[in-house]
């Protein structure tokens, strides 16, 4: 499939599993437990520079996480849904606040819970360490696994073709 990213306006980007490698360290400090979380410097170098060339990012979730607040007000990123049961409706609220349709948006996600997104959006792309089923019916598969450069390949490929 050939990428035609002229008419893409915004990413959509699951968390964990993508822009993550998927581990969650769980640690107690002084009977507190603390989440902690490590992202790839490159993939938020894409986003800033999708970002830098008029291009609108959100993330869609399934955890709350007070460290991805942390990290997408870093970067800049226009909407953060997290906690989200239904990851189509909340794409559909995203799509009626910017004026936007799904055929504007490029999605990538690692799991089950992302498919639904596959399925209405202009382009899908999976990590290669994604679910089996990702990887069958994503659009593309980066070469990079989740949490280590996926989210900047997929920049890169929407990038090089405008």
């Amino acid at each position: 499939m050939n990428i035609d990213a002229n008419h893409i306006k915004m990413i959509a980007l699951d968390v964990d599993g993508t822009l993550t490698n998927g581990q969650i360290l769980l640690m107690n400090i002084n009977d507190y437990i603390v989440e902690a979380k490590s992202f790839n410097v490159k993939d938020g170098m894409g986003i800033v520079e999708w970002i830098r060339r008029g291009g609108l990012v959100s993330i869609i979730s399934g955890r709350e996480s007070t460290i991805v607040e942390h990290r997408a007000k870093e970067l800049g990123i226009h909407e953060v849904c997290l906690g989200v049961d239904d990851k189509l409706m909340c794409l559909n609220d995203i799509c009626k606040k910017y004026n936007i349709s799904p055929s504007n948006i490029a999605c990538i996600g690692d799991d089950v819970n992302d498919i639904v997104l596959y399925d209405v959006c202009a382009y899908s792309f999976a990590p290669s360490d994604s679910s089996p089923i990702n990887l069958a019916k994503a659009c593309f598969v980066t070469k990079a696994a989740g949490g280590h450069g996926a989210v900047r390949e997929m920049i890169d490929m929407l990038l090089g073709v405008k």
